[in-house]
């Protein structure tokens, strides 16, 4: 552990002596590596990896996958993040859309995503001689439906948060205790989550649906899905965020350009894989 990080850590041991702990034994597993490319979407997980990486190891890669399936803010916040916090972060295209297997959309294609962009990841680990692939997926993660996570494994992926059992919570007050702006940032999924299966997956309808959550987003809420279902826009908010229905009223219309023919509030809220329900 570095010596301004070792600081950290006894702060951290002063408020929370277990996630101390957890900190301490998640540094010396990124310390057994000398140089690693990280898989960084600019979320809070890959984040936090990717800042320990930059100083811990001797070499590091944040490498963002720039794709249709992911909002537009998020490619911004990645480099924004990369810029601050002064990272070696590239971007490369990744044309998910134009494999059948994920278009298609059934119940594997995360897995099909993620390992093209794993193998993408592979290749220049092997061109440019790193050691090993980070992401960031979590310890919580093992407990829902994760396609993606075979593909990890499929590609000698290595997940440090798994192996250390840090869940989502405990990497948010970590990244909070390092002073990380992202600490607090909602989680955010890949737009085709919100497509039901066996409906193809194209690029509009990708745009339709992020242009939607942003008309919510600019209202101030944090924690938002727009779940497609042909006409019907149907709206996820967070849970512990007040609903004002009648400013949200107001945004129908802008909903509706989007090319739906009605935009419905569903009262139970964002949760998690709610079309797997």
């Amino acid at each position: 552990m570095t010596a301004d990080l070792h600081g950290e850590y006894e702060l951290m041991r002063s408020k929370n002596s277990k996630l101390a702990m957890k900190f301490s034994k998640l540094c010396d597993f990124l310390d057994d590596y000398k140089s690693a490319i990280i898989a960084f979407s600019g979320g809070v997980d890959s984040s936090l990896i990717s800042f320990l990486c930059s100083k811990l190891l001797d070499e590091h890669s944040c490498i963002t996958a720039d794709a249709p399936i992911f909002p537009d803010g998020e490619l911004k916040d990645a480099i924004a993040f990369a810029r601050c916090y002064h990272l070696n972060h590239r971007i490369i295209k990744h044309d998910v859309l134009n494999d059948p297997r994920f278009s298609m959309n059934d119940t594997n294609r995360c897995f099909y995503c993620k390992n093209g962009f794993f193998g993408e990841l592979n290749e220049i680990k092997a061109k440019e001689s790193y050691e090993v692939i980070f992401d960031g997926s979590n310890y919580d993660d093992l407990k829902d439906y994760r396609p993606g996570r075979k593909a990890a494994e499929k590609n000698g992926v290595k997940s440090p948060f798994i192996e250390v059992k840090l869940g989502k919570e405990e990497i948010r007050k970590i990244s909070k205790l390092l002073g990380l702006h992202i600490w607090k940032k909602p989680k955010t999924t890949c737009l085709a989550s919100r497509i039901p299966y066996g409906i193809e997956i194209e690029e509009e309808l990708l745009k339709r649906i992020d242009r939607a959550e942003e008309i919510l987003k600019s209202m101030g809420y944090q924690n938002v899905r727009v779940r497609f279902h042909g006409d019907v826009a149907r709206i996820e908010i967070g849970r512990n965020e007040i609903v004002d229905l009648e400013k949200l009223r107001g945004v129908v219309p802008k909903i509706k350009n989007q090319g739906f023919k009605y935009a419905t509030l569903d009262l139970e809220g964002y949760r998690t894989g709610s079309l797997n329900e």
